[in-house]
């Protein structure tokens, strides 16, 4: 399951607390974990993973605007893929496999964002000689339409904004 060896430069930071520690701890036994952040004044929650670019040289995944409980499945679902079926996710492609009855895309994120979405990565592999790789995981609206395709409903704009570039019409799969 886990890569022999670690990424080149990468060494495990220093807890500053008993959170930290056990953050740490389950990144080392589980291979990953999902860090969530509530949301608060208009910004939308969001959910992360930590570990997936360590143990699987596999980017780590964000879901935004999502309730904890939700996007930690979603999160689990796809770390099951990564993790038994060896998938690697790929940007801009559809999967219909990893939320029951819904389709998800993913996108690069942006390295622009890296600093107010993924701190806790950015702590985490703060040695690294070269920023880790994330993709956002993004769903579409309850009609089944991206945030980037004509039709979507506006009203969940503020709830998920996107963290990369939309897709290009050509790109998609």
């Amino acid at each position: 399951m886990f890569l022999e060896e670690m990424p080149d430069g990468f060494r495990y930071p220093q807890p500053e607390d008993d959170q930290d520690k056990r953050l740490l701890a389950r990144v080392q036994s589980k291979g990953w974990h999902n860090l969530s952040v509530p949301g608060g004044e208009g910004e939308p929650a969001f959910t992360f993973t930590l570990g997936h670019f360590l143990h699987l040289n596999h980017p780590e995944l964000i879901v935004v605007g999502l309730k904890e409980k939700l996007a930690s499945r979603l999160l689990d679902s796809a770390a099951v893929g990564i993790t038994g079926l060896k998938r690697r996710l790929r940007p801009y492609q559809r999967y219909a496999d990893i939320a029951d009855g819904l389709e998800i895309m993913f996108l690069p994120v942006d390295f622009s964002h890296y600093k107010n979405w993924l701190g806790y990565a950015n702590w985490f592999y703060a040695e690294l000689p070269a920023p880790y790789p994330a993709l956002q995981m993004v769903w579409p609206d309850p009609n089944g339409v991206f945030p980037w395709q004509p039709g979507y409903d506006t009203r969940f704009q503020r709830a998920q904004p996107l963290l990369g570039r939309p897709p290009k019409a050509s790109t998609l799969q």
